[in-house]
């Protein structure tokens, strides 16, 4: 268990996972040709380099649209950092300024925000996070019955909106697969292609075996790549960042920035 952690955490995670099926692959090929099952005639060979390049422009397709909505995701850690530090500014001039304990008590559950993120929201997957963020709302409100400016408090009123609205896109680019039907189909597909390959007549054999070898590392590294890239946000509570996943850098630093600043427990 702790080897297969440690290669996922690895940044050849996937050219470790590729290698099994390529050698699955080249030894059924190899079986094929030691049986005597390779029916297919080899004047068909033709027609391969066709239905590569069809799946390949599949892939390519694919790969494209993840790529994109993953590019987009590398924005979200930022995003969440500079609503919390806007809510925390703004508290803690209150906190100053008005001596107001609404503000203390909402600084004090900032400092929570991420270590829930990645504990409860990432790991464990429970609502905690979603409560943590309504307590903002009803400290916020207090914080406007003890006499703040509306402006402070319709500020950061904003910043939750935001915040719950940057959550919110978490939680659909986890639960949201990119085209799943073409996936499906481009997986059998690449499948049957790699099977009927292996049932070709090839000469000489190891050319055949080799040529299949490449076939499968390319297809499956792009499909391994398309699949680990469309939840970059599949951390499993650790400090450290798995292949394919978003760096969450920026809010690390931001909670040291939190927990520096010594509060009175309200």
């Amino acid at each position: 268990m702790r080897i297969l952690q440690k290669i996922k955490k690895s940044k050849y995670y996937l050219f470790l996972s590729v290698l099994p099926i390529v050698f699955i692959i080249g030894g059924f090929k190899f079986g094929v040709h030691l049986f005597g099952w390779e029916f297919i005639p080899k004047d068909l060979s033709s027609f391969f380099p066709s239905i590569l390049t069809g799946i390949i422009f599949i892939l390519g397709f694919l790969l494209a649209g993840v790529v994109t909505d993953y590019k987009e995701s590398e924005k979200i850690p930022n995003e969440i950092a500079a609503s919390l530090y806007a809510i925390w500014q703004e508290a803690d001039y209150l906190r100053i300024v008005s001596n107001s304990k609404s503000a203390e008590a909402l600084m004090n559950k900032i400092k929570n925000f991420i270590p829930t993120l990645k504990r409860d929201y990432f790991k464990l997957k429970n609502d905690q996070l979603l409560k943590l963020m309504d307590s903002f709302s009803a400290d916020i409100i207090e914080i406007g019955k003890e006499g703040a400016a509306p402006n402070y408090v319709l500020r950061m009123k904003a910043e939750v909106a935001s915040l719950k609205k940057t959550i919110n896109r978490i939680t659909v680019i986890q639960n949201t697969d990119f085209v799943p039907a073409v996936f499906i189909c481009i997986k059998v597909i690449a499948v049957v292609f790699l099977t009927v390959y292996c049932l070709l007549n090839v000469d000489p054999w190891w050319g055949g075996l080799i040529l299949v070898s490449i076939f499968s590392f390319v297809i499956f590294s792009i499909l391994f790549l398309i699949k680990d890239m469309e939840d970059p946000f599949e951390y499993d509570g650790s400090n450290e960042v798995k292949s394919g996943e978003i760096s969450l850098l920026v809010l690390d630093n931001l909670q040291k920035e939190f927990e520096a600043k010594e509060l009175p427990l309200s």
